[in-house]
């Protein structure tokens, strides 16, 4: 179950982030020291710009590294990349590239699907844009269209609560009672899953909203927020992953659940439709994928 879950890992640094590297090794400051310099002199950025993510320390001697930019561009990879060889001298280095408008906007919904309040935000900030994205800007996410739709998710009527709406709170705890009610599920399962999508939206043929909460096991989440959030994968982060990964191998054996997708009406608090349920074979459906499902 390790190796899978690894390999989502992988493959949403490359959504992303555009670029992989290893994960660390000892992480000391008289490491990262090096390559400071060569930020500055080569790029212009101090130390105080950046961010240290990963750092590679090849058998030949030779080092790879990047760095998050604090206040890069937008519609960049906010990434400073680098290579030295086994002297220490540098290969090459550059700084944040631009992405398509596509790849940029993807990462924004990934990170603001952790909060409903910032997801609102930009869905307020891009409707008026999405007809004007070029169509050759979209290729790489309309050539898996079923599995991730950006746009359609983008256009749906996501809204706030208003004064009639269950509050978050309850409307949370109201689709733990529901997978808590699902044949074999106990607390401890519960205690070994989070939200990795919140939303509220009004569907197409209603006059009012739905809640709607998307769960997957914590080692998940906690792996998709160090790569969306920009923080440095230290050791520790790294043993901190092994423990929940750990623990859920014992707590879910074969049957992991990928995907909990649970709507609720947010005026009463009744489930609407089924549970989705994703556990191994994975389909590949991302979540934006999955809140469209009816």
């Amino acid at each position: 179950m390790k190796t899978i879950s690894r390999l989502f890992y992988i493959m949403l640094v490359c959504l992303c982030l555009q670029s992989v590297f290893c994960m660390s090794s000892a992480e000391t400051n008289d490491v990262w020291e090096m390559f400071y310099p060569y930020c500055e002199s080569e790029l212009g950025y101090s130390r105080e710009d950046l961010t240290p993510n990963q750092y590679q320390h090849y058998d030949d001697g030779g080092w790879a590294f990047s760095f998050y930019v604090k206040n890069a561009e937008p519609m960049t990879n906010g990434l400073v990349i680098g290579s030295l060889d086994s002297n220490g001298k540098l290969i090459e280095i550059k700084g944040p590239v631009p992405v398509s408008t596509a790849m940029w906007l993807n990462q924004q919904v990934r990170k603001c699907m952790f909060d409903y309040r910032e997801l609102y935000l930009l869905k307020q900030q891009w409707e008026p844009k999405l007809d004007s994205i070029p169509e050759e800007d979209m290729a790489l996410l309309n050539s898996a269209q079923s599995f991730n739709p950006i746009l359609d998710f983008l256009r749906l009527d996501i809204v706030l609560p208003d004064e009639r709406c269950i509050s978050y709170e309850e409307a949370r705890q109201k689709t733990i009672e529901i997978i808590e009610a699902m044949d074999g599920w106990t607390e401890e399962k519960t205690k070994h899953i989070d939200v990795v999508v919140e939303l509220i939206y009004i569907p197409s043929g209603m006059d009012h909203p739905v809640w709607q909460f998307i769960y997957t096991t914590a080692s998940d989440v906690f792996h998709e927020k160090i790569v969306l959030f920009g923080r440095t994968y230290t050791d520790a982060l790294a043993r901190e992953f092994d423990r929940l990964f750990d623990e859920e191998d014992v707590v879910f054996g074969k049957d992991i659940p990928y995907k909990i997708s649970i709507r609720i009406d947010a005026y009463t608090g009744e489930q609407l439709g089924e549970t989705y349920l994703e556990t191994p074979p994975v389909s590949g459906i991302g979540y934006t994928g999955i809140v469209l499902w009816k």
